[in-house]
């Protein structure tokens, strides 16, 4: 069943930009049917995407990085210049740890691989929109800021892990690491992120939006 929008609370506002017309009216069609959000232009081009935001004033820019007139990496800088209060979140095929750095100390708020799933979509858009950041790469960056302390890139690939509901001989067996370095780096993550338990853990991070609200913890300890 399709939520409806609740008519007290106003919606997050989207522009989506990409070249491809199937994948562009795709997303459409996904943020559409959620409730909470609205769709309120798209761009195939960088200059028409600047012009739509400019036009619309969007909370959330939702920005591929190929396009056919200028990079989506420019789109962002300008955009980041000159409308702050426009949260970017890159969703793109494009995944090299360069340009995932680089785009993070630029200012977007998220970046999504184009095989996340439409309700991932969905609560990414939520959260950026919230002021949260949201972060799926196959490249992971060095490490991903959380206030007191940094989680790495291998901390943040075994929280994952967590709030998928491994246990720790099966994370051990998914990256190629022994049990004792997986219980070391699970020790680091839960003193980061100033908790007890995995659960907790993976609360902690849904909230702060190191994890999207859809990972959750399955309870098998």
């Amino acid at each position: 069943m399709i939520e409806q929008p609740n008519s007290d609370d106003r919606p997050v506002r989207v522009v989506i930009v990409d070249d491809h017309p199937i994948m562009r009216e795709g997303t459409r069609s996904c943020l559409e049917q959620a409730r909470g959000i609205e769709v309120v232009g798209t761009a195939g081009e960088g200059v028409r995407a600047l012009h739509l935001i400019d036009e619309r004033h969007p909370d959330v820019l939702l920005l591929d990085l190929h396009l056919p007139d200028m990079s989506g990496v420019e789109v962002a800088r300008q955009v980041h210049s000159e409308f702050p209060d426009v949260a970017i979140l890159v969703l793109t095929g494009h995944d090299e740890a360069g340009y995932v750095r680089a785009l993070l100390q630029m200012g977007i708020r998220g970046y999504l691989r184009k095989t996340v799933r439409g309700e991932e979509i969905v609560a990414a858009v939520r959260s950026v929109a919230g002021g949260k950041q949201i972060l799926i790469s196959e490249s992971l960056p060095d490490a991903v800021e959380i206030g007191p302390g940094t989680l790495t890139g291998r901390e943040l690939q075994i929280l994952r892990q967590l709030a998928a509901g491994r246990r720790n001989s099966e994370i051990a067996a998914e990256l190629g690491v022994t049990v004792k370095t997986v219980e070391y780096h699970i020790t680091h993550v839960l003193a980061k992120l100033g908790v007890r338990s995995r659960a907790e853990a993976v609360r902690q991070a849904q909230q702060r939006g190191i994890l999207l609200p859809g990972e959750r913890l399955e309870e098998r300890w």
